[in-house]
C-alpha cells in the first residue's frame, strides 16, 4: 500500500513541478510513468476491488497535482479549487479506470494503445461541456517552450497531449523491460532510440522550423492600453468614467497617423450600457472624441452591455429589470469603433462556469432558480452569441478576431475566427481576478499556443499583467508587468494563409473519439461472445 501511495504522489508532484512557469518541463515525459507501474501492481496483485483502488489512487494523484497547480484560484474563490479537484480527478480517473478495463478484455498491447485516446476524449469533452476548464491539457504544459511545438501549426495542442503519453509509454516499458530482466546492457540501444526518437527528433524538428519560420502579411500599427485598475476595490465600483478617462490619457502618448488600432481590455466600460442606445452612450461619444483627429484609426475594446426583451420575447439567460416589466440580457461584449457611424459587437461565448454562466441551465434553471437566488447567487447566466464575428478595418486589408479572456485557451475555438477570415487575433481580459500568482502568466502562455497553431500575430491587453504583443512564433515583447499602468505599440504581421490546424481543427480529437469507441465496442463484442461460448 505505501509503495502505490508512493508511486501517486510521484506522479503528482513531477506533474506539479512540469507545469508553466516551471523550468522543469521535460518532467512531462515521464510524470505518468509512476502511475503505469501502480496500476500494474495493482493488476498482479488479482485484488476484486482493483479497478475501485486504481481510481482512488489515481484521484488522489490527479486531484494533488490539480491542487498544487491550481492554487491561485483561492484568490476568485475557494470553491472554484475543490470543483477543479473533483471534475478534473475524478475524470482524469476514470480515464485509468478505462485503461484497466480494456487491459482486461482485450489485453495489454491494446490497452496501451487505447490509453492516449481516452485521454484525449476527457480533455475533448471538458473543453465542450458547460462545466468545461482545458486549462491542464496535457499539451499546455509546453506553453513555454514555443520552441519545441511549432509542429502545433498541424496537430494543435492534442499533438502535445499525445507526445506526452507515447513518451511515457515508452519510458514505461523500457523500465518494466529492466525491472523483469535486471540488466541494464541490453537496454541502452532502446533508451539512446527512446530519447533520440521520441523526446529529441520532435524538438530538433520544430527547432529548425522556428529558427527559419518568416513571418508573412502586411504590417499593423496597433496600441495596446493596460490601465490596471483593481478588480475588487476599483474595476466594477467606480464606474466608466475614471477608467475612461485613464484609458484616454495612456492612449494619447503612443497615438499618431500611422495607428491602426488602439486595443483596450476585457470590461473597460464597466457599467452595462443598452446596445439599443449605443450611439448615444457618453462613454462612446468620449471614445469617438480621441477618434477625431485619427480618421483611420480602429479601436476595439470590452464593455457589459444590455439587450432589453418584452415579457414574451425573454431568453432563458434573461433577468428581470428593477425598473420596467422588461427582461434583459447581459453580456461580456467587445466593441469595435471607429469614425463610422455604425458600432460593431461581438458578444464572449466561451463563458466561465459559475462565474458568468450557470451551468445546464436549461435543467437547472426550472429546479433551482429561486433556491439559487436566495442564498445570494444568480439563476441567470451572460448571454452570449453561438457564432464566432471578426471586426473589419477601413481598408479591409485588416480583419480582427476579437478573442475574449477564456476564449484564448480553446484551440478549435479560437481557429473558427482565422477560418472566417481573421489576419490578426486580439485578446481583451482582466487577469486580476487571481493576483500576482502563476495564473494570469499561465494564461499569457496559454495564447502564445494560438499564435504558433494559426500563424497569427496577436495584441492582448489585459486590465493589469500582461498585455505584450506576440509574434506568429510564439515570441513575446513588451511585457508590461503586473499592476503597472502602461501603454505599448508595436506593427504586428497579419497573415491570411491558413495552417493546417486552422482549416481541419482538432483531427486528434476526433480521431481518438473514434479510436475509443472501436475499443470499447471490441470490448463488448468480445465479452459477449466469450459469454455466449460458455457453458452454462
Amino acid at each position: 500500500m505505501l509503495k502505490n501511495l508512493g508511486l501517486s504522489l510521484l506522479s503528482a508532484f513531477l506533474l506539479w513541478l512540469a507545469w508553466p512557469e516551471s523550468n522543469f518541463t521535460f518532467l512531462l515525459f515521464f510524470a505518468f510513468i509512476p502511475l503505469l507501474f501502480l496500476e500494474r501492481n495493482l493488476t498482479s496483485s488479482l485484488s476484486k476491488k482493483a479497478s475501485l483502488q486504481l481510481f482512488l489512487y489515481s484521484f488522489l494523484s490527479f486531484g494533488l497535482w490539480n491542487l498544487l497547480t491550481l492554487l491561485w484560484l483561492f484568490n476568485a474563490h475557494w470553491s472554484a479549487v475543490l470543483a477543479a479537484i473533483i471534475i478534473n480527478g475524478s475524470g482524469m480517473g476514470l480515464v485509468m479506470v478505462l485503461f484497466r478495463y480494456i487491459k482486461k478484455k482485450l489485453g495489454n498491447q491494446r490497452a496501451y494503445i487505447a490509453l492516449p485516446f481516452f485521454w484525449i476524449c476527457f480533455e475533448t469533452l471538458h473543453k465542450s461541456w458547460d462545466f468545461s476548464f482545458p486549462w491542464l491539457t496535457l499539451g499546455n504544459g509546453f506553453a513555454e517552450q514555443v520552441k519545441w511545438i511549432q509542429w502545433y501549426e498541424w496537430t494543435g495542442v492534442f499533438g502535445g497531449t499525445l507526445w506526452i503519453w507515447l513518451t511515457n509509454l515508452l519510458g514505461f516499458w523500457i523500465l518494466s523491460a529492466f525491472a523483469k530482466h535486471r540488466q541494464w546492457k541490453p537496454l541502452i540501444g532502446q533508451s539512446i532510440l527512446f530519447t533520440a526518437f521520441a523526446i529529441l527528433l520532435p524538438i530538433l524538428i520544430s527547432t529548425y522550423t522556428y529558427n527559419h519560420y518568416e513571418q508573412k502579411g502586411e504590417k499593423a500599427n496597433v496600441v495596446v492600453v493596460q490601465p490596471n485598475f483593481n478588480t475588487y476595490t476599483e474595476k466594477f465600483v467606480i464606474g466608466d468614467y475614471p477608467q475612461l478617462a485613464k484609458f484616454k490619457g495612456l492612449a494619447v502618448e503612443k497615438l499618431d497617423s500611422t495607428v491602426d488600432f488602439l486595443v483596450g481590455p476585457e470590461t473597460l466600460l464597466p457599467d452595462g450600457m443598452s446596445e439599443d442606445k449605443l450611439a448615444i452612450n457618453q462613454s462612446i461619444l468620449a471614445l469617438k472624441q480621441l477618434l477625431t483627429p485619427y480618421p483611420n484609426l480602429n479601436m476595439l475594446i470590452g464593455a457589459s452591455t444590455l439587450k432589453y426583451y418584452e415579457p414574451e420575447h425573454k431568453t432563458i439567460t434573461a433577468r428581470p429589470s428593477l425598473y420596467s416589466s422588461h427582461f434583459y440580457d447581459l453580456y461580456n461584449s467587445a466593441l469595435f469603433v471607429n469614425a463610422s457611424d455604425s458600432i460593431a459587437i461581438y458578444h464572449k461565448s466561451k463563458l466561465v462556469a459559475g462565474v458568468e454562466m450557470m451551468p445546464l441551465i436549461g435543467l437547472l434553471k426550472p429546479i433551482l432558480g429561486d433556491v439559487v437566488t436566495d442564498m445570494g447567487g444568480t439563476a441567470s447566466s451572460l448571454a452570449k452569441q453561438d457564432y464566432r464575428e471578426n471586426f473589419y478595418a477601413f481598408n479591409d486589408d485588416f480583419v480582427a478576431a476579437p478573442n475574449i479572456c477564456w476564449e484564448s485557451d480553446f484551440g478549435e475555438y479560437t481557429g473558427e475566427y482565422v477560418r472566417k477570415g481573421a489576419n490578426l487575433i486580439f485578446i481583451l481580459t482582466n487577469d486580476d481576478w487571481w493576483e500576482d500568482t502563476q495564473g494570469h502568466r499561465q494564461h499569457l502562455h496559454y495564447a502564445r499556443l494560438r499564435a504558433i497553431e494559426n500563424r497569427r500575430s496577436i495584441a492582448r491587453s489585459a486590465n493589469t499583467g500582461t498585455s505584450c504583443f506576440i509574434n506568429q512564433r510564439g515570441d513575446v515583447s513588451q511585457a508590461l508587468p503586473y499592476r503597472v499602468d502602461g501603454v505599448i505599440k508595436e506593427e504586428i504581421y497579419a497573415n491570411n494563409e491558413l495552417t493546417y490546424y486552422t482549416k481541419s481543427g482538432d483531427v486528434l480529437s476526433r480521431l481518438s473519439l473514434f479510436m475509443a469507441s472501436f475499443f470499447l465496442l471490441f470490448s463488448w463484442v468480445k465479452s459477449f461472445l466469450q459469454k455466449r461460448q460458455t457453458p452454462s
